[in-house]
């Protein structure tokens, strides 16, 4: 157990920059984007915003339950930073220390490559995801006191309905429910992509993005020759879906087909997070989900054995 906290502290401060300080300064800048048009008045969010305070102080009510329950989809853009930052830290976590030869000095310490490859997979899989989530529940919270302080500006006071509803409280809950749902649909892609990190001499991104991409021109190909009018789209979610997709939050949403209609609210305004959460739990009981895991398993395994074998690229 030790060791594998000293293998996860290492992977921490190896690339703190990108884990602690890249979510930091993409909150920064977000929050900073957001406010100007608050500052501003006249430009379109502040307008759609500020233009509505005769609707709004009609029935506050509905107002503040509106923003309780939605605030935190503000954390969309920053969870698609943290699928890129997810995506090129797995390509480059069993490739860059056989590149620099720094690998040689790991293998003289007495840690197994079965260690080394699982701290990376629960830094890809569980500690990045973990830190994004909550930088992007912070920044939500920001953006919506923002939201409200200008609405009192404008004599609509939100805050007591605000502080009062559960769902302020409940939807950042909500969000960090969703973790374990997205860290079994990501990891046939976290899998693939540090299998080619292990294996591939050079050019990493082209093998991890190129091997998918070819398979499903071969196919389709192969539909040509044969003069069939095959449907490449269960073949194209099931390799390049799957094994490039998966580490964006929501992706089982399209690999399940659920109908955005489900998320709305029951007025027909707005996005039910609640929804979301309930409906991202009942892919817990879809095949496609656990043979993806059964997959991603053989792929670790397979990149624990490249590590033995290759030292260096």
């Amino acid at each position: 157990m030790k060791t594998m906290v000293c293998l996860l502290k290492r992977e921490f401060w190896e690339h703190k920059g990108m884990f602690l300080w890249t979510p930091l300064c993409v909150a920064g800048a977000m929050i900073f984007v957001f406010v100007l048009p608050f500052l501003r008045g006249h430009a379109l969010f502040g307008a759609r915003i500020l233009g509505r305070v005769a609707a709004f102080k009609e029935d506050i009510p509905k107002v503040s339950d509106l923003l309780a329950n939605m605030y935190v989809l503000f954390s969309g853009p920053l969870l698609a930073v943290m699928s890129i930052i997810i995506f090129f830290y797995c390509l480059g976590s069993l490739f860059d220390d056989r590149r620099d030869r720094s690998i040689l000095f790991w293998k003289s310490l007495p840690v197994s490559d079965f260690q080394t490859v699982l701290s990376k997979l629960f830094t890809a899989s569980l500690i990045v995801p973990v830190i994004f989530f909550l930088c992007a529940i912070a920044m939500s919270f920001i953006m919506l006191m923002i939201v409200s302080i200008a609405l009192a500006t404008q004599d609509v006071y939100v805050f007591q309905e605000l502080f009062a509803n559960g769902k302020l409280y409940l939807a950042p809950l909500q969000l960090l429910g969703t973790l374990p749902v997205y860290i079994l649909w990501a990891l046939p892609s976290i899998g693939w992509l540090m299998l080619v990190s292990s294996w591939a001499n050079s050019k990493v991104f082209l093998w991890a993005v190129g091997i998918p991409l070819l398979l499903v021109f071969l196919v389709g190909m192969l539909d040509l020759l044969t003069g069939q009018d095959g449907n490449l789209k269960w073949f194209s979610e099931l390799i390049v879906g799957r094994a490039l997709g998966g580490i964006f939050p929501g992706a089982w949403v399209a690999f399940e087909h659920i109908s955005p209609s489900t998320f709305t609210r029951p007025s027909g305004v707005g996005v039910n997070f609640g929804r979301i959460f309930f409906a991202s739990w009942q892919t817990m009981l879809s095949l496609q989900l656990w043979l993806g895991v059964v997959v991603a398993a053989g792929m670790f395994y397979l990149t624990v054995r490249l590590r033995r074998w290759r030292e260096a690229a």
